[in-house]
């Protein structure tokens, strides 16, 4: 019998070993035995439904978390063989696949009525080598549609040589034992997931979005009876045809589709009042590279009541290297008692892009209108909570609770409520980066650490505002921020009005001993005790460049830049001593407004001022930030 095993050269090459001879075993030996899995036994293929198209199928190996499938064109490989001076490897070609109880892969890309030689590898880990490789198995792709029946491999055809000059194989001296006619296999009816081949399962219906939670990993492979049954016309062993890595929605979506606009008891999903079950656990979330991608659509009516569940939103978590883009969720109702709630993801490890909220959501500690918990990367998105994004516990953000991720170009608007500390108009924790962001809702906090843009701050603030009026019931209250700890504010300004009962209150920043350049304030401050100043409240920082006008008033303790700290860190930076109503200030100088108003470029008083930076406007106007193409027009309405 005629035929060649290459197993170790085969490993050779896909774990970058180069030199490796070749090893010619006769029909059915196995390569000399390695660590890690046993290879695949009854490798076979057959032909699909379409000309070209090839099903390999395998028996499972219980250690496999993946398998390797190579194949080589037998043509191509005789060519090769003919023309010398080249290796079978230039012909060899191969995919990983992830497994989940998968058996089995189709190759819709090969050429119609040309023998293909395949092999499958059994592999521990994502990253792990294939040591272990199946006997070759041989199949003829159909030339012409296969309307009844998929035929077996039938005689193994000339097998590739090895990695010297190849020379052909030599005929077979002994007559091949005879080979029993393999069964016939039905052949398969329907579509694959993936109709468009872009690599994203199309989701056309609240079914096929309820079983993503049954393959988180989006590959269109799962052992839950119910997930091929969701898509219609559905095939046996359906999957996608070139790999999938993710979901894409083809059509809007609605949780409450009678038209009511109310998602009650005659909605499928209404689950007894406690609505949709979040895709994805903390321990195993929507994952590694999965991509959502709602393709500019929207789902209306998402509602969920888990008073006693953490973890909560459309998705309960996603992890490293996910994508969610392009989505919109309308009309949201969310109310989770526990930790890490946000309209759109509990816990965001990956990155949300382009994609917003609408609606409200409630929780615990960590709520966001977005994100409840943010590890990962927030681009060019936004909620919109007119009803208000509300927490009983610390953390409460109008788009994320707490952040150690990064945020940029992305806002809030609507008010946000927070029973206990860290509560932000944006975010209620930041401990990473934000960048051309802002919030215009008012901020309610019900004790400490309350800001227009973000309640506690130890990273970078850039090129970002809050308009909305901040009201903290205990101590470190400011337009922009509560506390800016170690951070660094650069560009940014705050405009709403300011009250905190305790001290330490600001127009920017309630207690500051990071830095703050180039940022000013132009809303009221009222502090009820100690404390209180126009832009910060307490500074033991540095101010650069910065300048504060709207009224301030406060026990003791109060300034017009700064209520107390060090003055020696002050430079460059004004007050209005008319509009702010005070004379004093713990560094900094006071200016009349004509003073402040009257230059027009970076001279006189602003000569150090970055003129790429600031507008000096007219005689009659205060400086507005131009700083990364920032709306000056919006600053001086």
């Amino acid at each position: 019998m005629k035929a060649v095993v290459l197993a170790l050269g085969l490993a050779a090459v896909l774990v970058g070993v180069v030199g490796l001879s070749l090893a010619l075993l006769s029909n059915g030996a196995q390569a000399q035995a390695q660590a890690g899995p046993a290879p695949p036994a009854n490798v076979r293929a057959v032909n699909g439904d379409t000309p070209g198209q090839a099903v390999v199928r395998w028996d499972a190996v219980d250690a496999a978390a993946f398998y390797r499938i190579g194949w080589v064109n037998m043509e191509t490989f005789r060519a090769v063989q003919a023309e010398g001076g080249r290796e079978w490897l230039d012909v060899f070609a191969f995919q990983d696949v992830v497994n989940r109880g998968q058996t089995f892969q189709t190759r819709s890309d090969l050429a119609p009525g040309v023998e293909y030689a395949f092999i499958v590898a059994s592999v521990e880990h994502r990253f792990g080598n294939a040591r272990s490789w199946s006997d070759w198995a041989y199949l003829t792709t159909a030339a012409v549609d296969m309307t009844s029946c998929l035929t077996e491999a039938g005689t193994a055809p000339e097998a590739p040589v090895g990695r010297s000059t190849p020379t052909p194989a030599p005929a077979p001296t002994a007559t091949p034992a005879a080979t029993a006619t393999p069964t016939a296999t039905p052949a398969p009816v329907g579509r694959d997931y993936d109709t468009d081949d872009d690599g994203l399962i199309e989701i056309a219906s609240l079914a096929q979005l309820d079983v993503i939670r049954h393959d988180r990993d989006g590959d269109g492979v799962s052992a839950y009876a119910g997930y091929a049954a969701a898509f219609p016309n559905a095939m046996t062993d359906m999957g996608c045809v070139k790999g999938c890595s993710g979901y894409e929605l083809t059509a809007d979506l609605d949780f409450a589709p009678n038209g009511n606009s109310l998602f009650d008891a005659g909605d499928t999903y209404w689950n007894d009042g406690a609505g949709w079950l979040p895709i994805g656990e903390p321990e195993t979330p929507f994952r590694y590279n999965a991509v959502f991608d709602g393709n500019g659509h929207t789902i209306a009516n998402l509602y969920i009541r888990r008073a006693d569940t953490s973890h909560i939103g459309f998705f309960r978590a996603t992890g490293e290297d996910a994508v969610i883009r392009n989505l919109g969720l309308t009309a949201l109702r969310i109310t989770g008692g526990g930790d890490r709630v946000g309209g759109l993801v509990g816990d965001n490890a990956g990155a949300i892009v382009n994609s917003y909220t609408a609606g409200r959501v409630a929780g615990g500690g960590r709520v966001g209108g977005l994100a409840g918990f943010n590890s990962g990367r927030i681009s060019g998105s936004y909620s919109s909570v007119p009803v208000g994004v509300s927490g009983t516990g610390d953390y409460v953000g109008g788009l994320v609770g707490y952040s150690v991720g990064s945020i940029d170009d992305s806002h809030a608007t609507g008010s946000v409520a927070g029973e206990s500390d860290y509560v932000g108009g944006l975010v209620g924790y930041s401990a990473g980066s934000i960048d051309d962001s802002y919030a215009t809702g008012s901020v309610t906090s019900g004790s400490d650490r309350a800001g227009g843009l973000v309640g506690y701050s130890s990273g970078a603030i850039t090129a970002s505002y809050a308009t909305g009026d901040v009201t903290g019931e205990s101590r470190y209250v400011g337009g922009l921020v509560g506390i800016n700890h170690d951070g660094a504010i650069t560009a940014s300004y705050a405009t709403g009005s300011v009250t905190g009962a305790e001290h330490w209150v600001g127009g920017l920043v309630g207690y500051s001993d990071g830095t703050i350049t180039a940022s000013y304030a132009t809303g009221s401050v009222t502090g009820k005790s100690i404390d209180v100043g126009g832009l910060v409240g307490y500074s033991d920082g540095a101010i650069t460049a910065s300048y504060a006008v709207g009224r301030v008033t406060g026990k003791s303790g109060v300034g017009g830049l700064v209520g107390t700290g060090s003055s020696s860190s002050v430079t460059n930076s004004y007050w209005d001593a008319q509009t702010t109503g005070q004379s004093r200030s713990e560094g900094g100088l006071g200016k009349t407004t004509r003073e402040l108003q009257a230059p027009t470029a970076n001279t006189g008083i602003y000569a150090g001022w970055n003129a790429e930076w600031w507008d000096f406007g007219t005689s009659r106007q205060y400086p507005a930030l131009k700083y990364r193409g920032m709306d000056v027009g919006a600053q001086r309405r």
